[in-house]
């Protein structure tokens, strides 16, 4: 019995004890479970967090991208051409884009009037358009290449200029194209600057016009005091072709003394019309803000001329033909004077041309003509009375003209004339001219005298 008691009481002892030992070990195992739950959700979050720092730095990466981009985008706009365009009117309306690209447009009208009487022709009251001219200039690229196109349109569409200068150096300027020819001093001069309505008559016999070619020009010295102008064309005129290798050959050198100073701007815009004046001593017969003395001179010749192939502008073919001459070597002259103040001005100029038969024998034919014009500001830039006497002697000795014809002796004209200059220069303009010319022939043939009244507005946008 005490025995039985003994084993109720130690079992009563450690029965308890073992299950408290069972449940310390299945506790242990849970907590040895929810830590590596822990250790498994920190793994996974850690995952997670390097997953979003990686996108973070793709999408940080992407904005940088993107702001540089931008930022490139806006850098390029700022340096478009068109937002550095500039617009603006000052003689003539200008587009210009930084230094890559100008732009000029201008429009030039003249609307005339005028009354001819003439002994072998009825009088004649007419009503024209005597020019109407549409012209482009600038560069492009570069500030130094510079182009020019011009079209007249008073009846049909025509080309008359149309080249490109290369102005890097101004000593040494190439240009091609077609352009007027580097010669006669009226010629080169625009007709929307002229002293008078119509350029003088030894211009329209002796002048060379337009042709194309290749040529060189150039300014020297300090304030471009020199300038010269050399080419070779083609010799069939404005818009021509040639079809034999017989070229117009044309030269001018100029000296101007006085005038103004000028910077490489002005150089250029001297260079981009029709001859690099020394600019600023241009063409323009009067309009001065200082005394200025300007000389120049001029050749020009075709060797081998024919005029069933080519017909130069001016009036050598008509010449040729007039003396009986197909084929012939074309020499011409010219020299030029020019003083000009604020108030008064004169010029003189003169043109010699030989015309020597390749072909049928017959003498050399020398043909020469003088031109002197002045003018007197009565109101300073604005109301001008002028003045102007030309001749022209043609060559009738018995070897160049053949026996029987009767050939033009003599041309000579007499002007004067009144200008109302509205803008203070060339550009709107009120001209008034009376002309006497006289043309005496051979043979006992009657003189032609003619009385021309002229009037003319022009309107230069």
């Amino acid at each position: 019995m005490k025995l039985f008691i003994k084993m109720l009481i130690v079992a009563a002892i450690v029965l308890p004890l073992s299950g408290v030992s069972a449940k310390a070990e299945s506790t242990k195992a849970q907590i040895e479970a929810l830590k590596q739950q822990i250790d498994e959700i920190q793994r996974q979050n850690q995952l997670q967090i390097e997953q979003l720092k990686q996108q973070i730095e793709l999408m940080e990466n992407e904005r940088a991208a993107d702001k540089e981009a931008v930022a490139e985008i806006k850098e390029e706009q700022q340096d478009a051409w068109y937002n550095k365009l500039k617009i603006k009117y000052k003689k003539g309306l200008t587009f210009q884009a930084g230094d890559k690209f100008k732009m000029r447009f201008r429009a030039r009208g003249q609307f005339q009037a005028s009354v001819t009487e003439s002994d072998d022709q009825n009088t004649a009251t007419n009503f024209s358009v005597a020019r109407l001219r549409l012209k482009w200039d600038g560069y492009a690229f570069k500030p130094w290449f510079l182009y020019t196109i011009q079209l007249g349109a008073r009846n049909n569409v025509d080309l008359r200029d149309l080249y490109f200068t290369v102005s890097y150096n101004k000593m040494i300027m190439p240009r091609v194209g077609q352009n007027k020819v580097p010669f006669s001093r009226d010629a080169l001069n625009s007709s929307g600057a002229l002293q008078f309505i119509t350029r003088s008559i030894i211009d329209g016999e002796f002048a060379y016009g337009r042709d194309r070619g290749v040529s060189l020009y150039g300014a020297l010295g300090k304030n471009n005091n020199f300038s010269y102008g050399v080419g070779v064309y083609n010799g069939d005129g404005r818009n021509g072709t040639s079809t034999d290798s017989n070229l117009l050959y044309a030269g001018r050198i100029q000296l101007g003394l006085g005038g103004e100073e000028t910077t490489f701007g002005g150089l250029f815009r001297g260079a981009n019309s029709s001859f690099p004046t020394a600019s600023p001593y241009k063409l323009i017969p009067n309009f001065a803000k200082s005394p200025t003395f300007v000389i120049g001179a001029g050749a020009a010749g075709i060797p081998g001329l024919n005029i069933n192939r080519k017909t130069p502008d001016g009036s050598i073919p008509d010449r040729m033909e007039e003396l009986g001459v197909t084929v012939a070597n074309v020499a011409s002259i010219t020299g030029d004077v020019n003083f000009k103040t604020p108030v008064f001005n004169v010029q003189g100029s003169y043109m010699g041309r030989w015309i020597s038969p390749d072909q049928g024998g017959g003498d050399t034919a020398y043909d020469q003509g003088f031109n002197v014009q002045s003018g007197v500001f009565l109101m300073p830039k604005t109301v001008e009375i002028a003045g102007r006497f030309s001749l022209i002697d043609y060559d009738t000795n018995t070897g160049v003209v053949p026996p029987g014809t009767s050939v033009r002796d003599t041309s000579w004209s007499i002007t004067p004339g009144i200008n109302y200059y509205i803008s203070h220069d060339h550009r709107w303009k009120v001209q008034l001219q009376y002309s006497y010319l006289s043309e005496a022939f051979t043979e006992g043939e009657s003189d032609i005298n003619s009385n021309i009244i002229r009037a003319q507005l022009q309107a230069y946008f």
